[in-house]
């Protein structure tokens, strides 16, 4: 295992700075809460564009920690649970799997699991969907995790194609030595 050196260390706070920046305003921009989300995801793959796993593992638990500080534990749970775990799992699952054809129904594995979680960590309830009142209990679910599903499918083309054109544009300035 290589030390991590003063640069990973620098790139890895900035990144988190940069996160906890747009979770806090995740949380005041209530209209922009799953935009400043997604954008704090899209800021953690900075130190992996510079070949840097540890480091991004580093800005989001950075992040996370100081997230709770700021914003408390009901904003942060998707972020936590979701949207700061996503660019690690898509990272290692890209990385290490042979077929591609594989990685989105794993991701979509992933994203149902941790709708779950963040489903009961922020207790939640079927009635704070008001769509899908006039369903019964299995449907509402149904209905939910679908939609779900489908916005996740929708960022996770949006994430890949920002991280591409992000990587090509920026791994060069990030890898400097």
């Amino acid at each position: 295992m290589k030390k991590i050196t003063a640069r990973e260390i620098a790139l890895s706070g900035i990144t988190a700075a940069l996160a906890v920046g747009a979770v806090v305003l995740s949380y005041f921009v209530g209209v922009l809460t799953l935009t400043f989300l997604a954008l704090a995801s899209v800021i953690l793959t900075l130190p992996m564009m510079a070949d840097s796993l540890r480091g991004s593992v580093l800005a989001y638990v950075a992040a996370s920690g100081l997230s709770f500080v700021f914003v408390g534990y009901v904003a942060v749970m998707p972020f936590v649970l979701m949207f700061g775990l996503y660019p690690i799992v898509d990272y290692l699952l890209r990385k290490y799997l042979k077929k591609r054809v594989i990685v989105l129904p794993l991701e979509v594995v992933f994203a149902n699991l941790s709708f779950v979680a963040t489903y009961f960590a922020i207790g939640l309830t079927v009635e704070d969907f008001p769509i899908v009142d006039n369903l019964p209990v299995w449907g509402k679910f149904l209905v939910i995790f679908v939609v779900l599903t489908a916005v996740f499918v929708i960022f996770h083309f949006a994430f890949t194609a920002l991280y591409d054109v992000l990587e090509r544009r920026l791994a060069p300035v990030l890898k400097k030595k």
